[in-house]
């Protein structure tokens, strides 16, 4: 009668040695086996394990093969591998986990043994971030434009991505690789809190001065140093942008239709209907991978209506029907966006702070007969929470707000 009930349902019992036993038939080997849990809460996920028939390999110390992960670096890297392939992250998805791996995290967590990891590792690698210093030139340059004086350490909110990068490696390997993390040892960890900066975004003086630039020709200054026997010189040549009239097109198209970077890359003539006057957005273009993926970001399409300007622009693109794509994204100018608004003599702001431009124009009403509601500003942008479309309205408008307010004088 025993032996029946331990084939139908593993059995768990306290051993006197501490810890917890757990006895099953294993269908696979055709016999009964034990498995000594270091807690009673292991026991139990060993039991639902081996009723739902889970692989039991890993639980088992005579199974377990050589590249099971031993320290965090291959851990990361199975973690990596199961975004891939299990979970089908983007490209750009896992280019960034890469970035934040390889740069950041495993140079002092990478040889750590998993046995071995404690909360104090973790703290360890915030103390080394907030030490960090930006690096890229487009990255402090824009910095220098917002309102508040933040140095020249990395932003608190990149040092927050880097690290809930690391808790999420930790908390897969706990809840899937019981064997390898029993408990996450991050779990206790508490993320630095990341205040929200004022976005960088044109005025509309930008933006008159930036395509006036463009129509004089784009010409621009470079400094460049010469070396002859007699030592170096340095002198100063003008030079014309390449592909400023493609430049001035995109970023029209960006300031008003609000669209994303890969979306406007994306866009087909299949894809805009000028009798009817609006442009389907139902793709989005990696410039990573160099493909078309048929989905947008929030895997919904919307649909955009068009103005003047972009109306023009796209009667002029679409009278070439051997483009597969109307418009090429992968020009240098485009892709050094910050470093052209030097050129032009503007605020120097990234491509995506375009579409926070044209956002914060709609809800103010910036350049248009009066503003649009906030859904109607959310359809556009293909939000699925409004919360999301607020982040990228900005309002500067302060007259008749506190100030309506009466004065103990007039009270009275």
């Amino acid at each position: 009668m025993r032996k029946r009930r331990d084939r139908e349902e593993p059995m768990i019992h306290k051993s006197q040695y501490g810890g917890y036993r757990v006895r099953f038939f294993d269908q696979v080997k055709g016999k009964l086996r034990e498995k000594t849990c270091r807690t009673k809460g292991d026991a139990e996920y060993l039991k639902r394990a081996i009723m739902r028939g889970d692989d039991l390999s890993l639980w088992f110390s005579d199974k377990v093969t050589a590249n099971t992960p031993r320290d965090f670096a291959a851990l990361a890297d199975k973690w990596m591998e199961h975004g891939k392939h299990v979970r089908r992250l983007s490209h750009a998805c896992l280019k960034n986990y890469e970035s934040h791996l390889r740069n950041h995290i495993l140079p002092i967590l990478g040889p750590v043994q998993l046995r071995d990891l404690t909360i104090d590792h973790i703290e360890e690698l915030a103390r080394a971030l907030r030490r960090k210093t930006a690096k890229t030139r487009s990255y402090t340059a824009i910095r220098k434009n917002r309102w508040e004086d933040s140095g020249d350490e990395i932003s608190l909110g990149y040092q927050k991505e880097i690290l809930t990068t690391t808790c999420m490696v930790t908390s897969w390997a706990s809840k899937r690789r019981p064997s390898l993390i029993r408990e996450n040892p991050f779990e206790g960890f508490k993320l630095p809190a990341s205040p929200e900066h004022a976005y960088d975004y044109w005025g509309l003086e930008d933006e008159d001065k930036f395509f006036e630039w463009i129509e004089a020709g784009a010409f621009y200054e470079k400094v460049t140093t010469r070396y002859r026997n007699a030592g170096k010189s340095q002198y100063s040549m003008q030079l014309q942008l390449r592909n400023h009239e493609e430049l001035r097109d995109i970023v029209m198209i960006a300031l008003r239709t609000g669209m994303r970077l890969g979306e406007i890359g994306a866009l087909r003539n299949a894809d805009v209907d000028l009798s009817a006057g609006f442009i389907l957005v139902r793709g989005s273009y990696c410039r990573k991978e160099r493909k078309r993926k048929n989905t947008t970001k929030n895997k919904k399409a919307r649909r955009i209506e068009l103005n003047d300007d972009v109306r023009e622009i796209l009667i002029k693109r679409k009278r070439i029907p051997q483009m597969e794509h109307l418009f090429n994204i992968e020009i240098n100018c485009i892709k050094f966006f910050s470093r052209t608004c030097r050129w032009a003599g503007v605020k120097e702001i990234h491509f995506h702070s375009l579409r926070h431009t044209c956002l914060t124009n709609l809800a103010n009403g910036y350049g248009m007969r009066k503003p649009l509601p906030l859904p109607k500003v959310q359809q556009i942008a293909g939000h699925s929470d409004i919360k999301t479309t607020m982040r990228y309205v900005h309002n500067d408008i302060i007259q008749d707000t506190a100030s309506l307010q009466w004065s103990r004088k007039e009270r009275i």
